[in-house]
């Protein structure tokens, strides 16, 4: 194995403010090295890994016997095309606790992983060779981009205080040529009306720790409520559950095709909900002024998803 030194020269043009050693959650004596380029200030991503500290293994597939992550991963994301991490170095770009990143190194040569929050402390592929764990900002990652050959980032973009500006900084990471794979929050004509953005406001406010002990009390009553009392009334169709989303506004997997146990559906609908409405930063985008960026960036070959605003471009150059 590489020297600190020696790992952070190959991939960084910078060196950490500090190194990090952790241990690696369910391995007894294992320890890493983590390269943290942001130091002791303050990130606004807090809330975030508060709540990936405490649910960390809700969403890794191979901890809960579940195939959700994968198919999020294949179908969305990498849009039915997993071969372009096949020998890939990968920078993964805001990885939680790693439900992601679990793959990722199953897939790629080398997978550079990308957190700011203390979520990275304890991401799920943490220890495994071919992993290399960095806090960094997105809009701050020195990275030798020759080195980087597919960029992903999944469910971060407009969690920043401008989303635009992060699609064009995932470009400045990746070679010439290479693929950037990524989505955004859309923001489509019903979006001003959509519950959670009227609440966020008031909840963005409110000490994540607080909110999370009101959701894990909360949520699974509300779930009850709207099971009995909202969804019977209305009609059976996306209309119809739309109309119960708002009307309960929390995360509901009652229909998702992956969970059979009903304590699983719980935990994600309590993690989502917090992640709906703890982060500072919530801003979609439309599709076309998604569109307009990657072709005012030069990008080449895009791929667009309308329904799940996934995007896959090639690089210019």
């Amino acid at each position: 194995m590489q020297e600190p030194e020696a790992r952070v020269a190959e991939f960084f043009v910078a060196k950490p403010k500090q190194i990090v050693t952790v241990e690696v959650p369910d391995r007894d004596g294992v320890a890493v090295q983590i390269y943290d380029f942001i130091g002791q200030s303050s990130h606004y991503s807090s809330s975030f890994g508060l709540q990936w500290k405490k649910y960390r293994a809700v969403q890794i597939d191979r901890l809960n016997n579940t195939k959700a992550t994968f198919a999020h991963l294949k179908e969305g994301i990498a849009q039915g095309d997993l071969s372009v991490f096949d020998g890939a170095v990968c920078l993964e770009i805001g990885s939680g606790a790693g439900r992601f990143t679990d793959y990722l190194v199953r897939f790629c040569k080398t997978v550079v992983t990308i957190e700011p929050s203390e979520a990275l402390t304890v991401n799920a592929a943490l220890g495994s060779p071919n992993l290399v764990a960095a806090q960094a900002d997105l809009f701050q990652i020195p990275i030798r981009r020759k080195k980087i050959d597919v960029v992903f980032c999944r469910g971060v973009t407009q969690h920043t205080r401008d989303t635009k500006a992060a699609i064009k900084a995932l470009f400045n990471y990746v070679r010439p040529g290479g693929i950037v794979l990524f989505d955004v929050y859309p923001l489509r004509w019903y979006t001003p009306f959509v519950t959670k953005y009227w609440l966020r406001p008031f909840t963005r406010r409110m000490n994540p720790v607080r909110f999370t002990k009101l959701a894990e009390r909360w949520v699974p009553k509300l779930l009850r409520f709207k099971s009995r009392y909202v969804t019977p009334f209305l009609p059976d169709n996306n209309w119809g559950r739309n109309i119960a989303n708002q009307i309960v506004p929390i995360a509901d997997f009652t229909r998702s095709p992956h969970f059979q146990d009903e304590q699983t559906r719980i935990l994600w609908a309590i993690l989502d909900t917090v992640d709906m409405y703890t982060p500072r930063y919530d801003r979609p985008m439309t599709f076309r002024s998604i569109l307009h960026t990657l072709d005012s960036l030069g990008a080449r070959d895009v791929k667009a998803n309308k329904t799940t605003f996934c995007f896959r471009a090639v690089a210019p150059g």
